[in-house]
């Protein structure tokens, strides 16, 4: 007697997937992180990224520091990718997972330096475990 076990992998199929509306606050070519994403979870946090960006900016006119909402999510994302820049497409939602699709090209502002990073607004409290970055 041979007995077979199926064994069931549970996934959310991507028709269940949401778009999350998203807003980029900055765009900048600065090492902002040491990872590919950072959820900003406190003023104290975004504070602390705005301090290393207006640093590196060389006008007089720095960039103006955003408020933490609770109702709202700042993610820094700062891909490793081959292209020298890169733009956010669009951000699924299944589940306790986002999903962030990014398009990369060949910036020229951004020729002299590789560390590309944007700051994203989601109005959404940060209420998502997972985060992935994909490039299409």
């Amino acid at each position: 007697m041979i007995s077979c076990s199926l064994n069931k992998t549970e996934t959310t199929p991507m028709s269940q997937a949401s778009t999350v509306e998203f807003e980029e606050v900055n765009h900048v070519n600065v090492k902002l992180i040491d990872s590919e994403y950072r959820i900003l979870k406190s003023q104290a946090e975004i504070n602390s990224i705005y301090k290393v960006i207006n640093q590196n900016n060389p006008l007089p006119r720095k960039n103006p520091i955003p408020s933490y909402d609770e109702n709202e999510s700042y993610i820094v994302i700062q891909p490793k990718i081959e292209k020298s820049d890169f733009s956010v497409s669009r951000i699924l939602q299944t589940g306790q997972k986002l999903n962030i699709d990014i398009e990369t090209f060949d910036n020229p502002e951004f020729k002299k330096k590789n560390n590309p990073a944007s700051i994203i607004k989601i109005n959404k409290s940060n209420s998502f475990e997972q985060l992935e970055i994909k490039t299409t």
